[in-house]
């Protein structure tokens, strides 16, 4: 018994791996207040990106995880720098950032799989063997990685000013806190994580491509992220349920005579399940997103605001100067 629940633990290691390290970048990314709706398509661009790097170098594992890496990091720089420097909508912005993840991994991926397909015997990513000891320093990583994060954001200075602007952008501007660069670096983070997630998830657990590869379980981040209210240590509890349920479905199905449709729908079902759980338990408020996630912020329209304040009322100084009140 305890072998077969060691050997469930090991089997879903590289999924699960992927799946924190997604929602972990996720959650940096929105505790500065920048609501992340493009983590689904920087996560299948990643795939693709890791993938294609994959192919070129002749299975170079390091360089395919850091090209992944590097381009997730720039579309985190850029959906913090448009909604902050810019009065747009979050929103609309990453879900326009989405799509064009989606475009990109198909002008990325489909050059690579034709060379692919021309090399004979070429494979790409590495398999986490259950009976070595590599899975377990998966799961070490993931703690000491939890632990960090944890760190960075409650107890150091660069944790403060994420975590000031996400809260009131406003006040920590007027405390000194540049708010653009902490988001800039906020989002290079957290997309570089995004990133490193879908390249594990393309290099040791999918390990093919085709277009379209990896859609879906950006979201499955996201959700993770929500149901443990972005905290760290909490991710690695919902990032296992999530992880069993994609690795281990056509089991699932087998056992429970599912049709295979149904059972593909499972993990999806549990996200919507577990973000409903969060929403209507005090969960919601003892790990409540910051109050500025998502809106709008637009330094210079509140100067500008502040300036004309300002002016109104050494006119109506003026004036009353002026009137003889006698």
């Amino acid at each position: 018994m305890l072998e077969a629940i060691i050997g469930l633990i090991a089997g879903m290691s590289s999924v699960f791996l992927a799946y924190y390290l997604a929602a972990l970048g996720h959650a940096i990314v929105e505790k500065s207040g920048v609501l992340n709706l493009a983590i689904d398509g920087v996560f299948v661009l990643s795939v693709a990106v890791a993938y294609a790097q994959a192919v070129y170098t002749r299975n170079n594992l390091l360089i395919s995880i850091l090209t992944a890496m590097i381009v997730a990091a720039i579309f985190g720089m850029l959906l913090a720098f448009f909604v902050t420097k810019f009065p747009i909508s979050h929103g609309a912005t990453g879900l326009s950032m989405m799509f064009l993840g989606y475009g990109l991994a198909s002008l990325v991926g489909l050059p690579a799989r034709n060379i692919q397909g021309s090399i004979e015997g070429l494979e790409v990513g590495y398999t986490i063997d259950v009976h070595s000891p590599v899975w377990v320093i998966v799961y070490i990583a993931i703690i000491l990685i939890g632990l960090g994060a944890l760190f960075l954001i409650n107890k150091t200075k660069i944790g403060a000013a994420i975590r000031a602007a996400g809260e009131d952008p406003a006040a920590a501007e007027a405390l000194g806190v540049n708010v653009l660069m902490v988001r800039l670096f906020a989002g290079a983070l957290g997309f570089a994580l995004i990133g490193l997630g879908g390249a594990i998830f393309e290099l040791s657990y999918v390990q093919v491509w085709s277009e379209g590869t990896g859609i879906g379980h950006g979201w499955l981040a996201f959700a993770v992220s929500l149901s443990a209210g972005r905290n760290p240590i909490l991710l690695i509890l919902s990032s296992s349920v999530f992880a069993g349920l994609v690795k281990y479905m056509t089991a699932i199905q087998a056992m429970y005579n599912i049709p295979q449709d149904l059972a593909k729908m499972l993990p999806f079902v549990a996200a919507i399940l577990a973000m409903v759980i969060f929403m209507a338990t005090p969960l919601r408020r003892r790990l409540a997103p910051p109050k500025s996630l998502g809106k709008i912020y637009f330094r210079e329209e509140k100067e500008r605001s502040e300036k004309y304040k300002k002016n109104c009322f050494v006119l109506d100084s003026s004036f009353f100067s002026e009137v003889d009140l006698s």
